[in-house]
């Protein structure tokens, strides 16, 4: 018995012991040890060998022996009071153990894995939205981030449990990596420049991420799949559905806890998080309040109340919107009939439901003051404004007509039935542009014609109005562009399908022997650009059909553009400016007299968010210029506080 245990311990020591060093033809060599930690033998050392594939699920057997072998060595060493007396011998130092080693190693492998997930999509991320097809690539690879970075904490939670047997040093090691995946140290570590915070990047994905579950039905519908012994009943199937929706949203929402807790950039979160929600809200696209107030439950208490007071600010707006609507509606129906509503032409009654939002709570979104609304809209807001200043006097309101979505009923000749346009208001007042006409010669509308009938004076908006309801996806262009340029056989066939009396369904031509319009495949091949011209017409698409009886028409303008990201960049780095002001304050104002390293080092203990040393100290002169503090006479190394 003595000699088998004797013996594999010799072995170990004398033969193995070698290789287990981060030397040339070691098994610690990233070219042994990675395949080894990745436990994938088939993937031939590709970036994402880590992965599963196939649903099948990792042993880390490799993995499982190499620690444990590591792990006789490192006990196998002598106590440190005989190494302390070997070294004061005169012996070779003491070396780092086979524990330690591996440790290191391990660290190594998981920053570079980390660090090709994160590069993914950097490109897109700097070029903005506005790019070409290469760059739409890269905007696809830059969504799959987050899972796998997601998969990637996973691999590393497994690895710690199961390879390493959840010991405390490693766990260590993965926070450390997480630690420095996500907040860019991997990225200066390699020389990759990253506009001097990766963190803020990786911030703004994982607030997309959620907000692409959250407002995604399809995804909170999907779960893994279970096994059960006994299939439940056909009455017990929706139950049973529900709570699996729900186990599959609290999953969700640990696993997002978990990579957030690592994130240093949580105000770049937040801004992103709080503008999305705004979005979810007002828009009806959040799939699940519960889950919504769930997760925000969740972000105050790993941030504190501070964190999300604004965020639930926005869903007490929601529920007193609603209460101040009921209230209005019973307002309304006393009312005469005259004056309950608005009406269109038809004679037809128009609803209207306002959310009042309080503008501290809400993102900043633009306006549009000199908007012409049509006569139903007007009759109704004036009366929503009269009935909210009786009930809440000394308040002020103001309509943000950005925010605002129509249903239109739109009639067209080769629909049997009439559709309902999802649009919102400025998309709305574009349509009515062309209710009764193509314009006075009926030739179409140019771009400042409808401006001036909208009174929307932002071009740019104008132009994107157009675009979508002219150049959107197929089955929502409900105008037809027709640029200025354009050949002679494109114009004939505008003006002749014009002289074919469009507002009847079923016409096959004019009275005055006009033929109907050319085949549509004809006029597909004529290439509209994608960009308007102040001289391009615009008119109504009489040819228009579509299977759906309402049409939701997106407007390019609730797509995320680089101008709207970089404001959002803009409005967190000058928050950040506040709070390094306050700082430095709150520590000059205790300390009376500080160095100036003892006034770094406390401001960054301070900060929750990533800061350098160059923008304290402009923040220092900053406050020395409006007499917050001055230096101190013969020591220009000191602050002093001026009260």
């Amino acid at each position: 018995c003595t000699t088998r245990r004797i013996l594999p311990a010799i072995i170990e020591k004398q033969l193995l012991a070698l290789h287990l060093v981060p030397t040339s033809g070691g098994i610690l060599e990233p070219r042994h040890l990675y395949p080894l930690l990745d436990d994938d033998d088939d993937s031939g050392g590709t970036e994402e060998a880590w992965k599963s594939h196939q649903g099948n699920r990792k042993t880390y057997d490799n993995a499982k022996r190499l620690y444990g072998l590591c792990w006789r060595m490192t006990i196998s060493l002598p106590p440190p009071a005989e190494t302390s007396a070997n070294n004061a011998s005169g012996s070779n130092p003491p070396s780092k153990s086979a524990l330690e080693h591996l440790r290191i190693a391990f660290g190594a492998y998981g920053r570079l894995r980390g660090s090709e997930i994160v590069k993914q999509g950097r490109l897109s991320a700097k070029t903005g939205t506005n790019a070409s097809a290469p760059n739409n690539n890269n905007k696809e690879m830059e969504k799959k981030v987050i899972p796998n970075l997601l998969a990637f904490k996973n691999h590393l939670y497994a690895l710690h449990t199961i390879a390493f047997r959840s010991d405390e040093s490693f766990g260590n090691m993965v926070r450390s990596i997480l630690e420095d995946v996500l907040n860019g140290a991997t990225s200066k570590n390699n020389n990759v420049n990253n506009d001097g915070d990766e963190g803020r990047r990786i911030a703004e994905l994982l607030a997309k991420h959620v907000d692409a579950r959250f407002k995604d039905a399809k995804a909170q519908a999907t779960t893994s799949p279970t096994t059960t012994i006994n299939p439940p009943s056909s009455s017990q199937m929706p139950l049973l559905a529900s709570a699996i929706a729900v186990d599959a949203n609290e999953a969700f929402q640990t696993e997002i806890l978990a990579l957030f807790r690592h994130v240093h950039s949580k105000d770049v979160f937040e801004a992103f998080y709080k503008r999305d929600l705004a979005k979810r809200l007002l828009t009806g696209r959040a799939v699940s309040t519960d889950m919504e107030k769930s997760f925000l439950s969740k972000l105050k208490a790993e941030c504190g109340a501070g964190y999300t007071s604004k965020m639930e600010g926005m869903f007490k707006d929601m529920e007193l919107s609603r209460d101040i609507m009921g209230s209005y509606a019973a307002y309304a129906s006393s009312s005469s009939s005259s004056l309950a509503g608005g009406s269109s032409s038809s004679g037809k009654a128009v609803d209207m439901d306002v959310q009042v939002l309080t503008t501290g709570y809400w993102p900043v979104y633009p306006k549009y003051p000199n908007i012409i609304l049509p006569p139903e809209l007007l009759a109704l807001r004036s009366k929503f404004e009269s009935y909210y200043d009786d009930k809440y006097q000394g308040r002020r309101i103001v309509f943000q007509y950005s925010l605002g979505h129509c249903i239109v009923k739109a009639i067209f000749p080769k629909s049997p039935a009439p559709k309902e346009l999802i649009v919102n208001v400025c998309q709305s007042l574009v349509l009515l542009c062309f209710k009764h006409e193509d314009g006075e010669d009926g030739l179409g509308l140019t771009l400042e014609d409808i401006g001036k009938r909208t009174g929307i004076e932002d071009r740019s908006e104008l132009e994107r109005v157009l675009q979508s309801l002219s150049m959107g996806r197929e089955g929502t262009r409900v105008l037809r562009k027709v640029d200025y340029d354009a050949p002679e056989s494109t114009t004939t066939a505008m003006t002749t399908t014009k002289s074919a009396s469009p507002t009847k369904a079923g016409s096959s031509g004019g009275k005055d022997g006009t033929t109907d319009a050319p085949s549509p495949r004809k006029i597909k091949k004529q290439r509209i650009r994608r960009n308007v011209s102040p001289h391009d017409r615009f008119l109504f698409q009489s040819s228009f059909t579509s299977n759906q009886r309402r049409i939701r028409i997106t407007n390019i303008t609730m797509k995320e553009t680089a101008e709207e990201r970089t404001k959002t960049h803009a409005s967190v780095s000058k928050d950040r400016l506040y709070f390094i002001d306050a700082a430095v304050v709150r520590i000059m104002k205790a300390r009376k007299t500080i160095d100036h390293r003892g006034l770094i080092g406390e401001v960054l203990a301070q900060l929750k968010f990533p800061a350098l040393s160059a923008d304290i100290k402009k923040r220092i002169e900053s406050l020395i210029e409006r007499e917050y503090m001055e230096r101190v006479e013969g020591d220009i190394s000191k602050y002093k506080y001026l009260a």
